[in-house]
């Protein structure tokens, strides 16, 4: 699923340690686990999500990318002193070690890359084969296409939604322009907190339950993503508010489908995928109508999740026959917030910088946060996350099980920061 500005509740005391999903769940397990999952089941974020994270394409129809460029490893000069890095979460003062490590963390992979090679890299809950959900990191991956498109000159950022989506030009989403929906800005009840998590009847879970395939409990029904989105209200003028939610990426995945008049999945593959010396496939996980969930629901394994963020760094050599992401859709990002004041004014700023536990600038096209050095970051729920520092050449990427998706990222700031990166690249 995607990334919310709530903490999830779970008995951790009462949970399979993570180190099952590393070592793999008996038979009984995985028929139990499998059977259960539902939206609600994975919204508890209890054993059933645990499964679920390494186990979506069980549950989901799923496309499959396929790695088509040759692999490259990525070089290894470990640095022990970093997981000396110290910080204060829910758990206490820790080191990243240690704090990797604890059964409360539910920490599964955690991996820093800088110059193109890898520096720390832990798996305390999976295997390094394993492909694991991505949650709201995949939104990078449609503000990304965007932005491909946006230099193809399909796409114009100031342009409404309207402009390129007929079928929408007599809803809510029709005066919209796409750098509203990019910057998640858009004026529409599509926001997702706790609130409209559980309220079957609102724009966020009724999309949830179509991905599934669920009958909807407010509507009786099953519905697709498209009649959900179309049913979005206005609230606000757009541009007022910074107002978080996975509907609003869906939008971009159904504008990039209409410019290009391909399937998601095989513009992201043409641009993107079959590019990157990848170690694996990419599942991207569909609704029953082939609709891309990209807002959260596409697995990878966690070094290629770290290979896709070099494509921002000056090491994208390493990990692409070509530069994906130029320098100008770096400036795009950074330049694109629109200040501390505007960020931490709705209820959004303010929960991603105490997560954080440092200032934001703002955040920009589907990054959760850009930081006044020029780095950004982008997490998702149950604890995933990807920080790019472009200027450092430094990628760190995990992959977690925790009900709260919180505590690791206060790691990130003390690390990227820390003189062990502070050289010139």
């Amino acid at each position: 699923m995607s990334l919310s500005p709530v903490t999830l509740q779970a008995s951790d005391s009462t949970r399979l340690p993570v180190t099952r999903a590393r070592e793999g769940f008996s038979l009984d397990e995985a028929q139990s686990l499998g059977q259960s999952v539902s939206v609600a089941s994975i919204l508890k974020g209890g054993d059933v999500a645990l499964y679920w994270l390494g186990h979506a394409a069980q549950s989901l129809p799923t496309a499959v990318i396929p790695r088509s460029a040759p692999t490259r490893s990525l070089p290894r000069t470990l640095d022990p002193q970093i997981g000396d890095t110290r910080a204060v979460s829910a758990l206490g003062e820790l080191s990243l070690d240690q704090f990797l490590l604890h059964p409360e963390s539910f920490a599964q992979g955690f991996v820093v890359v800088h110059r193109g090679r890898v520096v720390y890299e832990q798996y305390p809950g999976m295997q390094p084969e394993d492909n694991h959900l991505w949650a709201s990191n995949a939104k990078l991956m449609a503000s990304l296409l965007v932005d491909l498109l946006i230099n193809d000159g399909l796409i114009d950022a100031h342009k409404t939604y309207g402009h390129y989506m007929p079928d929408f030009l007599a809803t809510a989403w029709s005066g919209i322009r796409i750098i509203d929906i990019l910057d998640m800005t858009p004026g529409l009840d599509t926001e997702e907190d706790s609130r409209t998590r559980a309220d079957p009847a609102s724009i966020a879970s009724r999309m949830f339950f179509a991905e599934f395939g669920e009958v909807n409990p407010a509507t009786g029904k099953s519905e697709t993503v498209r009649e959900v989105l179309k049913d979005a209200r206005k609230i606000r003028e757009p541009g007022e508010s910074f107002d978080y939610g996975s509907p609003v990426t869906q939008a971009l995945v159904l504008l990039i489908e209409e410019v290009t008049q391909r399937a998601w999945a095989d513009v992201f593959e043409q641009r993107v995928w079959s590019h990157m010396a990848v170690e694996g496939d990419l599942q991207v996980h569909l609704a029953p109508d082939g609709t891309a969930a990209v807002h959260g629901l596409v697995s990878s394994r966690l070094r290629d999740m770290a290979r896709f963020g070099m494509l921002y760094t000056p090491s994208w050599p390493s990990v692409s026959s070509r530069q994906i992401v130029g320098p100008e859709i770096i400036e795009r990002i950074r330049s694109g917030v629109r200040g501390p004041e505007f960020f931490m004014a709705g209820y959004d700023g303010p929960v991603f910088t105490e997560r954080l536990n440092a200032p934001i600038l703002g955040n920009s096209r589907q990054w959760d946060a850009v930081f006044a050095d020029g780095d950004f970051f982008k997490s998702g729920m149950f604890g995933q996350g990807l920080y790019v520092s472009p200027g450092r050449d430094l990628v760190i990427a995990f992959f977690s099980a925790s009900a709260d998706t919180g505590p690791i990222q206060r790691y990130l700031r003390p690390l990227a920061t820390s003189a062990r990166f502070d050289t010139e690249t």
